[in-house]
């Protein structure tokens, strides 16, 4: 499973499903203009996460994030924080999380900062209000996009074919950084939202 691509798609009509493909076969662009809809593809990196948005088989711009699985790093032997990005620590700060290298990892207190970082990617898509910390993580000056619209379908790809189906909670940092624990919090998203249907 985890040498495939996978795309979580949250479908406001069809329900929130999850495509596994062998191959990167899921063409957004086509997709939008197949179901004459909007589409936001969020795409989750090592340090950096782009959002999409097309429109009817259009793009509609896109937005880059300062959010990624190795802007916090975690030795799994000794469970203390090797690293953590600047931009990463100053988010935490607005919500009086501190985040420090060399301190013993509190799970509880990176899952707040992933249900923080989840809740951004929402954001950038508008379909939900502006955080606090959503003007801090945008790379190279761009706000918002120039149409506010939310999205009937959203696609997470990118980390997401390697954490969104690892349910692991007794080692969430066995890869040494916040992928699986960032993924886990965006599926929690989908599932609080929309009732879940599983296409094999």
């Amino acid at each position: 499973m985890n040498n495939k691509f996978v795309s979580i798609v949250i479908d406001k009509e069809e329900g929130s499903r999850f495509l596994v493909s062998d191959d990167n076969s899921i063409n957004t662009v086509d997709l939008s203009n197949d179901k004459q809809t909007s589409i936001a593809r969020i795409n989750i990196k090592d340090d950096v996460t782009t959002v999409c948005l097309y429109k009817n088989g259009e793009s509609k711009g896109t937005i880059s994030l300062n959010i990624g699985k190795e802007q916090v790093k975690i030795d799994s032997n000794s469970n203390k924080i090797t690293y953590v990005d600047d931009n990463i620590r100053d988010l935490s700060r607005l919500y009086s999380i501190d985040i420090h290298e060399g301190e013993t990892i509190d799970v509880e207190k990176i899952k707040g900062l992933c249900k923080i970082l989840a809740n951004i990617m929402i954001t950038t898509a508008h379909l939900s209000d502006y955080s606090w910390g959503f003007s801090k993580m945008i790379i190279n000056g761009k706000k918002s996009f120039e149409e506010d619209f939310s999205p009937s379908i959203i696609i997470f790809t990118g980390i997401a074919a390697k954490y969104i189906f690892n349910k692991n909670q007794d080692n969430v940092f066995e890869d040494g950084n916040i992928g699986m624990l960032l993924c886990q919090e965006i599926n929690n998203y989908s599932e609080s939202c929309i009732k879940r249907i599983y296409l094999k």
